[in-house]
């Protein structure tokens, strides 16, 4: 295992895993071209490390791999140790193929830690018990091994979905209030499910747009847009306000929120809000 062989050879007994990771950003994490353009054709070095890591480790921030590097965040990226010589995971079992070591990092936020650090930083102060693994890699019961016979040497455990799902916000995730006060039009958002701030991520740049159109006898005549970055995103359990000026009260303002991944050409709907000013 010293030798760190392609993830294909790991699918040789666990197919559903590597079919799913196969189709994640994690698997592209070296060959995106936004990585390529937002590096400067990969000349940026403090950004390669985490996209074709050696070891994924908890709170530490991973050293470039050598090989197979365009396999971006590989099986072996997060699950082998040099130090134990074992594949590491979140499972006590008896594995004759190669050794393995049981880890409570891997039911842990930590383990995303060392990459994903201020995603972490936002979700560990807001005292969430949701794990980074419970939103973005959920499980279901299932077996590890998918080869016969070894399929039935193992028990169907909680095996988490390695595709690690880029969840969309809904309408549910945000309260949404709109008053208008000294000329303005005062829009608040409050975060209300989401345990880190949104959006998120240290690079790629995600945005969130705010969309507010203001009417007076069902006649729009405000139409504004707020864009909404990282850095002043929507915190949990916290409020924003967006102040439009208007030197008109309106009867009605309609609010939507889109969202634009950083891989993504088009907007996402998010929701949409129609609101009576009193």
């Amino acid at each position: 295992m010293l030798d760190r062989p392609p993830s294909k050879r790991c699918a040789d007994c666990h197919e559903k895993i590597y079919n799913q990771w196969k189709t994640s950003r994690h698997s592209q994490a070296w060959v995106s071209k936004q990585f390529i353009k937002k590096t400067k054709n990969r000349t940026k070095t403090k950004c390669l490390s985490c996209h074709a890591p050696l070891e994924v480790k908890a709170g530490e921030k991973p050293q470039l791999r050598e090989k197979l590097r365009e396999e971006g965040v590989n099986c072996f990226s997060c699950h082998y140790r040099e130090e134990t010589n074992s594949m590491h995971g979140p499972y006590k079992v008896f594995s004759p193929p190669h050794y393995s070591t049981y880890d409570p990092d891997y039911v842990s936020s930590r383990i995303c830690s060392g990459c994903h650090k201020k995603t972490y930083n936002s979700w560990l102060k807001t005292g969430s018990k949701k794990s980074c693994q419970s939103c973005h890699m959920p499980s279901q019961k299932d077996r590890l091994i998918q080869k016969f016979p070894f399929m039935y040497f193992h028990s169907k455990k909680e095996v988490h979905n390695h595709r690690f799902l880029t969840l969309k916000a809904s309408e549910k995730d945000f309260q949404v209030f709109a008053e208008y006060k000294d000329s303005f039009v005062v829009v608040t958002v409050k975060n209300d499910r989401i345990p880190h701030t949104v959006p998120t991520a240290q690079q790629g740049k995600p945005k969130y747009y705010l969309q507010l159109k203001g009417f007076i006898n069902e006649k729009m005549f405000i139409f504004e847009t707020e864009m909404i970055t990282p850095k002043n995103g929507f915190g949990y359990k916290k409020e924003k306000r967006f102040m439009f000026y208007s030197d008109r009260k309106p009867d009605v303002v309609v609010i939507e929120i889109y969202r634009k991944l950083a891989w993504k050409r088009e907007r996402e709907f998010i929701l949409k809000k129609k609101l009576k000013i009193d």
